[in-house]
């Protein structure tokens, strides 16, 4: 199963829609700052899964929730857009407690535009970056691999595809 995240769109959807186009993921996971965005991947490709969560520009749509765990083919992930843990001070601290909490190994947020993986206490925490507007890097956004019940292998790509950095998760 292929996953692609995204983050902090902000209404420029093309980058998103083409790397759909190109990779034909079986689910997307959007992080906020624009829920509208992901609203109109699910239009434009209705076969497509995809989750989200609101981000702090997310003014209009309650009907998103501030985080989630989702569960493809059984791994479970958590997902928020980290204001409200304070990324910015802390990066992935918090966001790795309350995905232990949640039972969670992998954790996905957004906030700061800016790429970041690191394990911490067992969680494997993860900023794709911004697919719109980076701050210190290019445009990019997140490829998960999942087979069979367990998370394989998570790359950081730029907006056309190109690895910029690869974790391998499982055996």
């Amino acid at each position: 199963m292929k996953i692609l995240i995204f983050t902090d769109s902000h209404g420029y959807n093309v980058s998103m829609a083409c790397a759909v186009e190109r990779e034909a993921p079986d689910m997307v996971l959007h992080l906020g700052d624009h829920t509208d965005d992901a609203r109109e991947l699910e239009s434009v490709f209705p076969q497509l899964t995809v989750c989200g969560v609101r981000g702090n520009n997310d003014f209009f749509d309650r009907s998103a929730p501030e985080h989630a765990v989702v569960t493809p083919d059984g791994v479970r992930i958590f997902l928020t857009h980290g204001h409200r843990e304070q990324v910015y001070a802390r990066e992935g601290k918090l966001v790795a407690q309350y995905a232990r909490e949640e039972g969670c190994g992998l954790a996905f947020f957004g906030h700061t535009h800016r790429m970041y993986l690191e394990r911490i206490h067992g969680v494997l925490v993860c900023n794709p970056g911004s697919i719109s507007l980076p701050r210190g890097g290019p445009a990019s956004y997140g490829r998960l691999m999942v087979e069979n019940g367990q998370a394989r292998l998570l790359e950081l790509v730029d907006e056309d595809g190109k690895l910029l950095r690869r974790e391998k998760i499982g055996r």
